[in-house]
Formats: structure tokens, C-alpha cells, sequence
């Protein structure tokens, strides 16, 4: 096994590391912070559209499968184009999501602590890959840009079909 093949798995144990820390403390931070959620004046409140924990995993799952596959594809195909724009979207995400709300927020906001410990980590491996790889400036743009296209789509998509994940639950459990 060469060395891009460790480093390639190590996206889909960051992420999901990461989102543990989110499915986690994210029922027990909305209660702690409900009455400042509520007082907040920001524009776009951290988690502001979180159904539940049930639901919430099940996107964690699906971009778990679709990362998996994604270091799988990569392998297999001596391919990285899709992996390191989807890393780079990750790693980016750390930056605009998670510190940017922690400082609007001016309060622990879940994610940000596996944010804090990845994002030198994330660094580091995009640095190593490129290196490993050779991508020249326009692969790397191109497959960051691509990368985070894919995800903003995926991101969105989940976001949108949450809502009837938390219904399917439901009627799973015949409430």
C-alpha cells in the first residue's frame, strides 16, 4: 500500500470524527443555548435548521458513503481528482462554517473543536497530496472548485430532503 493510499482514507475518518462531535452535542447545545438562539440577532443562527439527531446522522451517513466512495474510486482508479476537491471542500468548511459561526456565536458551537484539531491536519494532507500527486495549479483549482461545487449540491440536496427523513422516522415508529 503506498502512502497517498493512507492519506486518501484518512478523509472519510476526519470527517465523520468531525460530525461525531456535531451529532454528539448538538440536542444537549441546543438546549444549553436555547434562550440565546432565540435572542440572537445573527443573520443565519448556527444549526438553525436541524430537525433532530435521527436525522441529522442519516445525512452524516449518506456523506460518509459518498466520501467512502469517493477514496474508494480514487484508489482504484489512481484518480484524486475528486477526492482532494471534496477534502478541500471539507477542510474549507472547517474555516467558513464552523469558526466563522463560533465567532458571530461568540459560544461553543458544535464542530468547532475537531475543527480546530483538523484544520493544520487538512492543511497538511492537501499539502502532501499535491506533492504525492504533482497537480499543477490549474488541477488544483480546477478540482477544488468542482470539489466544492459537488458539495454545496450534496449539501443542499441533504439539507432539503431532511425534513422527510425525520417523516420517514416517524412513520417507521408509526407515531
Amino acid at each position: 500500500m503506498n502512502s497517498m493510499n493512507v492519506i486518501v482514507w484518512l478523509f472519510p475518518i476526519i470527517f465523520m470524527t468531525h460530525d461525531f462531535e456535531e451529532i454528539i452535542f448538538i440536542s444537549a447545545w441546543r438546549e444549553k443555548y436555547k434562550h440565546y438562539l432565540d435572542t440572537c440577532t445573527m443573520k443565519k443562527k448556527p444549526f438553525a435548521d436541524f430537525k433532530s439527531t435521527d436525522s441529522f446522522s442519516i445525512g452524516v451517513a449518506i456523506l460518509f458513503l459518498i466520501f467512502s466512495f469517493a477514496a474508494l474510486f480514487s484508489i482504484i482508479f489512481n484518480s484524486y481528482y475528486i477526492w482532494y476537491g471534496l477534502f478541500f471542500a471539507t477542510t474549507a468548511h472547517f474555516i467558513t462554517a464552523h469558526f466563522n459561526l463560533t465567532l458571530k456565536f461568540k459560544h461553543y458551537v458544535p464542530g468547532i473543536i475537531t475543527a480546530i484539531l483538523f484544520l493544520p491536519l487538512s492543511i497538511y494532507i492537501l499539502y502532501t497530496a499535491t506533492l504525492i500527486l504533482g497537480f499543477s495549479v490549474t488541477e488544483i483549482i480546477l478540482s477544488c472548485v468542482a470539489g466544492s461545487l459537488f458539495g454545496f449540491v450534496i449539501y443542499v440536496f441533504l439539507h432539503s430532503v431532511e425534513k422527510n427523513f425525520e417523516n420517514q422516522l416517524c412513520k417507521f415508529s408509526n407515531k
